[in-house]
């Protein structure tokens, strides 16, 4: 058959009728009705290129084959058919270097979703499979594709456990698998970022269990899509937002699922971010089979996002017994030191009430004592002020005496001054004052301007006189 095949290319690149190579009737127009304007070369219609093509890779390439690569763009249709493209990616760069189209028809379909769900995987976008198919040319569409028939379960499980082994030893290699469990978790951690899909059940199952507590905890809630393509970004990118916030622990958490469905909680991009948080992260990623490396790198794994919230219950209900704990052994320590104190007080209020009256007596003879001798002092000193303010009150009389004639001799003295230096005195001896009638004293002849009117003061009145001609020397 392959043969046949090979031989049937050739006959056409030797330019060949159909009928001269034994192909049925009908199948290909004949050579002898073809126009051939280059060197007789063969003219084909789309669909008998397709049939050749599809006919060549049946020649060349086995019925049946395995081909390995990442799930990408599944969909599927109302039929009950599934499509997506098997990729081919370079390194950890995650280039795309090769793509095949995938049809998985519904069959196929169901013994294919059996064996992977039996093995803990499901399709999903990012999952890598080993399939089986054949390859196929379909002319309509003009399309290469895979039919795909069966797929190899062991192949999953074990890449990606190779792939979690891979990131877990890079990390330990590194020396930061265990930074995050190197931060003391907080006694009291009130202040709680959460990772999770909104509105979920894992959100609302965590959520619900911190609200029943009666404990005053804070959720800032990232949402993230935590599974399906680029779910590690979008984890990532929700963890890194949180580390931007005041917090006490972040949580991230899912509700479970098959062993594919937590392929993004493998990654080296959660694992990072994880490692990169300034508190501690707690996970809650509902597997209870295996440990995801985000398990792994976190400070704290727990089973359930119901789990992850018991441990923040169970850390603030601890502080809060210590706290009582502590708070009752203050109030007995309280109550037994006021009762000791009360004991020593009634002992001491006894003795006093014994001593007390004796001590009263004695003191009261010392104040008497006291009281006499300064009532005796303040007599003595009340006998010396007064003699001594006698002696003083006879002396002076004498002394204001002697200072009043002083003061007299001085008071005429210097009334016999102001007496000889009167202006009336001088007026007397027949002296007289001048002056213009503006009071000004008229002391040169010179001053006096004809017809201005001068006041003349003799002893006994005054002088009003008009100036008839101008003053001269």
């Amino acid at each position: 058959m392959v043969g046949a095949r090979v031989a049937r290319s050739e006959a056409f690149e030797a330019g060949m009728t159909p009928e001269a190579t034994g192909t049925a009737p009908g199948s290909l127009r004949s050579m002898d009705a073809l126009a051939l304007p280059f060197d007789d070369e063969p003219t084909f219609t789309v669909g008998q290129l397709g049939t050749l093509i599809g006919e060549a890779l049946d020649a060349v390439v086995p019925r049946s084959v395995w081909v390995r690569g990442e799930v990408s763009q599944l969909r599927a249709s109302s039929n009950g058919h599934a499509y997506f493209q098997l990729v081919e990616k370079e390194g950890r760069r995650d280039a795309v270097r090769a793509v095949l189209s995938v049809a998985l028809f519904r069959n196929d379909r169901v013994a294919v979703n059996r064996a992977l769900r039996d093995a803990g995987v499901r399709m999903v976008d990012g999952v890598e499979l080993r399939i089986r198919a054949r390859v196929d040319f379909y002319p309509p569409q003009g399309r290469l594709q895979l039919i795909m028939n069966g797929v190899d379960p062991v192949f999953t499980v074990g890449q990606m456990a190779a792939d979690r082994a891979r990131v877990v030893r890079l990390l330990a290699d590194e020396g930061v698998l265990r930074a995050n469990a190197a931060f003391p978790m907080p006694p009291v951690p009130l202040r709680v970022g959460l990772v999770t899909s909104g509105g979920s059940a894992a959100y609302h199952d965590f959520v619900q269990s911190l609200e029943t507590s009666g404990y005053a905890f804070r959720v800032a809630h990232a949402h993230a899509r935590v599974q399906g393509a680029a779910a590690e970004k979008r984890i990532a990118y929700a963890l890194r937002r949180l580390a931007a916030l005041d917090l006490d622990v972040v949580v991230l958490v899912r509700g479970g699922g098959s062993r594919s469905d937590l392929s993004a909680f493998d990654t080296e991009a959660v694992a990072r971010a994880i490692v990169a948080m300034p508190v501690p992260v707690i996970t809650g990623i509902g597997h209870e089979v295996d440990r995801t490396v985000a398990d792994e790198v976190a400070h704290t794994y727990a089973k359930t996002p119901t789990a992850a919230a018991g441990v923040l219950v169970d850390l603030v209900a601890g502080f809060d017994s210590e706290l009582q704990r502590l708070s009752h052994r203050v109030v007995a320590r309280a109550r037994a030191s006021c009762g000791l104190v009360e004991q020593q007080l009634g002992a001491a209020n006894r003795r006093l009430g014994r001593v007390a009256p004796g001590a009263t007596r004695r003191e009261q003879r010392v104040l008497d004592g006291r009281r006499r001798r300064v009532v005796d002092l303040a007599r003595a000193g009340t006998r010396d002020a007064a003699r001594a303010l006698d002696a003083r009150a006879s002396r002076v009389p004498p002394a204001a005496r002697r200072t009043t004639r002083d003061a007299e001799r001085t008071l005429d003295g210097i009334e016999a001054r102001v007496r000889s230096l009167d202006p009336r005195r001088v007026l007397e001896r027949g002296y007289s004052i001048t002056r213009t009638v503006d009071g000004a004293v008229l002391r040169s002849a010179a001053d006096a301007e004809p017809g201005g009117m001068l006041v003349t003061e003799v002893a006994d009145g005054t002088v009003t006189s008009r100036v008839t001609e101008p003053g001269s020397e």
